[in-house]
């Protein structure tokens, strides 16, 4: 794999259209894609100074093409450098992340996370209120320059994600959805979860996919891939759905066969999500 960009920053994925950089924290990922008249740049993340080397490659690489910034989502990892991108670049999001009544939640993470690392913010720390191009259909398709992306709302893991798709480069841009280190994180609605892995079940059938690049972990161009992660994640989200509404055992052996790293960490969510299958199906 090639690696043209002279930043210090993990790059999980390069070709000459599109750039995948991973952060050294939880593996969540930055794509760059460029295009023959613009630059997509989504949710840049973590640390300033891998923050700063996005930035510098950005710059390195823009030639005068107009930046456009996409957050998939309202998570404060993804959010955490609104700041450092807010006056020159042209903001696309969910209407549901501009509307979304808990902003201050989001802003106290980021300032928690600076705080726990002795990290000085090296900006204000915002949220966005507006954006140049607001997705608000189940599904939109927007031609900027000569490129069309195709957006389509992805509730679930949280109520104001987009999951795009670049039918020209074949890039799925899945936010925090099929990420292959963890199993669904759900702090919305576990079956509007369901109803976005049905809708990137459709997208994985029927689209001619080149790239997939999740919020976390590895990028996969092997269909094959892209279909394990899918089905994994449509596995564990049937256990939970059998769990709360059946009353039967979770199978942790097996979640843990499944996803083997990071146990320790992600237990808490695994815990969370059997609390909210409790919630969601006990009763009916």
């Amino acid at each position: 794999m090639p690696n043209h960009c002279f930043v210090p920053m993990k790059i999980s994925f390069q070709d000459a259209s599109c750039t995948v950089f991973e952060s050294e924290l939880m593996q969540t990922t930055c794509t760059l894609i460029q295009r023959p008249n613009h630059l997509l740049l989504v949710d840049p993340n973590w640390l300033p100074s891998e923050v700063e080397a996005i930035a510098e490659e950005v710059a390195r690489v823009q030639a005068g093409r107009p930046l456009y910034l996409l957050f998939t989502h309202s998570d404060y990892d993804h959010i955490i450098a609104y700041e450092r991108f807010r006056e020159d670049a042209s903001l696309i999001v969910s209407r549901a992340l501009l509307e979304n009544p808990e902003p201050d939640l989001q802003l106290q993470e980021i300032r928690k996370f600076y705080d726990q690392y002795y990290l000085r913010p090296p900006r204000p720390i915002t949220y966005p209120q507006e954006a140049a191009l607001v997705i608000t259909a189940e599904k939109e398709i927007h031609q900027i320059g000569t490129t069309s992306y195709e957006f389509y709302q992805a509730p679930g893991h949280n109520p104001d994600g987009l999951i795009t798709f670049v039918p020209e480069a074949g890039i799925l841009l899945a936010g925090d959805y099929l990420c292959s280190p963890e199993f669904p994180f759900i702090y919305h609605s576990i079956e509007a979860y369901q109803n976005t892995l049905r809708r990137l079940a459709g997208l994985l059938e029927r689209e001619e996919l080149r790239l997939l690049v999740p919020g976390h972990g590895p990028t996969s161009t092997s269909r094959v891939e892209m279909q394990n992660w899918l089905q994994d994640a449509q596995w564990y989200l049937d256990q939970l759905i059998a769990y709360g509404r059946d009353g039967e055992p979770f199978p942790e052996t097996a979640l843990w066969q499944r996803y083997p790293y990071f146990q320790s960490c992600q237990m808490q969510y695994h815990q969370e999500n059997l609390k909210l299958a409790m919630e969601t199906f006990s009763a009916r």
